[in-house]
């Protein structure tokens, strides 16, 4: 006869035992509530930190995209402003240029008119610029143009709204002059570099270096006793009777913006 364990379904028995274990768990955990919070709040709290890092990121992503558009801004503003203090040094140094202008006018009998310079020769030989007062304005052939400095040229071409003048380091541009100190005569030419040579100078002649030179009133183009240029170098050559004399314009050609000019002198013959 086989033993009374042996004969006892083992599956069931078991099942049995699960389910009495499991009812005093549940039965010892109802008396301790907090116990299984407790076993468990290290998971708990690494979970909630998480969720609450992921929140703080958010919102620093969110405040630097704010950031970035609060200085986008403040940078077009500090552009605007920029742009803004330029243009009114801009205006202000104008005007300054004009007030110096009208002051030279002050002291030439002939009437004028101040033109802006809009554009220079395209080609390397001559030296010639554009100006924004034609014949409807006044300008005539053999205008003088001057800077507040001195004598820039004479006006060559005239259109109705437009004119054209000559530096006076134009090829082939010529002014006759006085040495202010010696009261030699001489006249200078433009040959397409920035200084002016002196021609047709007369044996006992005296240029020095440093001379203020003005134009002699001579050829009746240019008033006379205007300001023209500044000796700048004296060389004789063996055997040569005058002297080499290099002259620097009083005008800085090469940054001309308004000039003024005045009506061309009548011809001889009226």
């Amino acid at each position: 006869m086989a033993p009374i364990a042996a004969r006892l379904p083992v599956r069931e028995i078991s099942f049995a035992v699960g389910l009495l274990l499991l009812a005093g768990i549940s039965s010892w955990a109802s008396g301790r509530s907090m116990l299984l919070p407790e076993i468990f709040r290290p998971g708990l709290g690494a979970i909630a930190a998480t969720f609450s890092a992921v929140q703080g990121g958010a919102g620093y992503f969110q405040n630097v995209d704010q950031l970035q558009k609060q200085n986008a801004a403040l940078q077009a503003q500090v552009a605007s402003l920029q742009q803004q203090l330029s243009q009114h040094v801009e205006a202000e140094k104008e005007a300054t240029r004009l007030e110096a202008l009208m002051g030279l006018q002050s002291h030439i009998p002939q009437h004028g008119r101040a033109a802006e310079v809009i554009g220079h020769s395209p080609d390397n030989w001559h030296a010639r610029v554009y100006l924004d007062k034609g014949s409807a304005d006044g300008v005539q052939i053999d205008g003088v143009v001057l800077a507040p400095q001195g004598v820039v040229g004479k006006i060559i071409k005239v259109g109705p709204h437009t004119s054209e003048a000559a530096l006076l380091t134009d090829p082939g541009n010529q002014v006759s002059c006085l040495d202010q100190r010696s009261r030699s005569p001489g006249v200078v030419a433009g040959e397409g570099e920035s200084t002016l040579v002196m021609k047709y100078l007369q044996q006992q002649v005296d240029f020095r270096v440093g001379d203020a030179l003005v134009t002699s009133g001579y050829g009746g183009v240019y008033p006379k006793g205007l300001p023209l240029g500044t000796v700048s170098a004296v060389t004789r050559q063996a055997n040569a009777i005058t002297p080499d004399v290099s002259v620097v314009p009083d005008a800085d050609l090469d940054r001309l913006e308004e000039v003024m000019i005045l009506d061309a002198l009548p011809s001889p013959l009226q």
